[in-house]
């Protein structure tokens, strides 16, 4: 499942799968360029792992702004 939101007027997508059980998957891209993942993070839920990747992703756009 890909999400996607605009953060700072940078475009993020994500993409969220879980593994195995409990071992989530998620990667994103900042306005088409530039990839991040994170493999098998252990959740407990869908909106964990996700909500994981979308402080990273913001994290990083405020720590390396264009």
């Amino acid at each position: 499942m890909a999400e996607s939101l605009i953060y700072m007027g940078r475009h993020i997508n994500f993409s969220l799968t879980e593994r195995t059980y409990g071992a989530w998957h998620w990667t994103y891209t900042i306005d088409g360029a530039d990839t991040f993942s994170n493999e098998g993070a252990p959740f407990a839920t869908r909106e964990l792992a996700m909500s994981d990747a979308i402080r990273d992703a913001k994290d990083r756009i405020t720590r390396v702004p264009t």
